[in-house]
């Protein structure tokens, strides 16, 4: 239980996957046809991002709602646990609030059974919560993003993190931050969050990348999923994205570590346990789209892979299949002690002259 936990805390690992796929422009290119036919009801358009990482997603999800839909209101609420995040996240909204002024943006630190309520279900913790609201002055990219930035010190006080019974990572106290620009806080009155008070049906909710992938699918829907489709509002939905494997990726990784089985079921697996385990009242207002496969790859300078591959591509391609295999740091160290990788990944990277992965998207209406 505790290593399903503590693989998320490799944050070099992450933020060198980040940068060296496109995984997350291609998700937000399938979010788009996602978003193209939202019928949002008033007040606001509503979002909800569970788990929202550097926030790479969310802001492209947030240019291309701007584009569809340039005067309605935007309640956007996120969660993650990590401060650095959160942090990120934060200080990529400036450009955001000078597109779309009309918009609120919330992040917490909550559990996914919490985090769409910005209540903890602790009765103590909640008795703790840490509630900040910025209201950004001005009109400017730069004013905003001088302001934003100066809450690094508050989510460093506040987004503190604990171990529970379990060995999992979990928040010390909850935390929420409340932005919006202060020239709108008129027409945004209604849909200002208060600890008392939120609104908790979205239009869109995400999840990407949100479990662990050898998680059983119980773990995955009863931990992540449900909550999640508690949280769709009539008309709205609940994209999925998760790791689906048969890809050069794992083809490395079965070469080295020819036992490991990272991605043990599937999306349909998962829409079969839904289906089967859920409330009835519940499903018949659910709709299931088929499970979409589709290809992200790791990116490559021009000739880098024909004129001989290079250590530093070799080293990045190592990082993305080792992340998305979800392999332990104590598993990859022996490796990297011995070079043993170096070859597997040379001769993948060649066969396919390059690197891709396969992600598998979940689409969930409700009626």
């Amino acid at each position: 239980m505790a290593e399903e936990a503590h693989f998320f805390d490799s944050r070099q690992r992450y933020l060198l996957f980040v940068t060296t796929t496109n995984e997350k422009a291609v998700i937000a290119e399938k979010l788009f046809h996602e978003i193209d036919d939202l019928k949002p009801s008033k007040p606001a358009l509503k979002i909800f991002d569970a788990g929202v990482g550097d926030g790479a997603v969310l802001m492209n999800v947030l240019r291309i709602c701007h584009q569809k839909f340039p005067t309605i209101p935007f309640y956007v609420s996120c969660k993650d646990v990590s401060m650095e995040d959160a942090r990120i996240t934060i200080e990529k909204l400036g450009d955001r609030f000078v597109e779309h002024p009309n918009m609120v943006f919330v992040i917490s630190n909550l559990h996914y059974s919490e985090a769409g309520f910005l209540k903890s279900n602790n009765s103590k913790k909640q008795e703790k919560m840490n509630w900040n609201s910025l209201e950004l002055e001005g009109n400017s990219s730069f004013g905003f993003y001088e302001q934003l930035r100066k809450l690094g010190p508050t989510l460093r006080d506040t987004w503190r993190v604990e171990e529970n019974e379990h060995g999992n990572t979990t928040y010390e106290q909850p935390s929420t931050v409340v932005i919006y620009r202060k020239d709108q806080e008129f027409a945004l009155e209604q849909i200002i969050p208060s600890p008392e008070q939120s609104i908790n049906s979205f239009d869109l909710v995400i999840v990407s990348q949100a479990y662990r992938s050898r998680a059983g699918v119980d773990k995955k829907v009863n931990r992540v999923v449900k909550p999640m489709i508690d949280l769709i509002a009539p008309g709205g939905k609940l994209a999925i994205f998760h790791s689906h494997g048969n890809d050069p990726g794992y083809d490395a990784i079965r070469d080295l570590w020819p036992s490991e089985q990272p991605f043990p079921n599937k999306g349909d697996e998962m829409i079969d346990y839904i289906k089967n385990n859920l409330d009835t009242n519940l499903l018949k207002d659910l709709h299931f789209k088929p499970v979409e496969i589709f290809k992200y790859n790791l990116r490559s300078q021009p000739n880098e892979i024909n004129s001989g591959i290079a250590t530093s591509l070799v080293f990045s391609a190592w990082n993305a299949c080792t992340y998305v295999a979800q392999i332990s740091d104590q598993m990859v160290k022996e490796k990297e002690s011995d070079q043993s990788y170096i070859q597997s990944v040379e001769k993948v990277i060649k066969d396919n002259d390059g690197l891709w992965f396969n992600d598998e998207m979940i689409v969930i209406e409700r009626k």
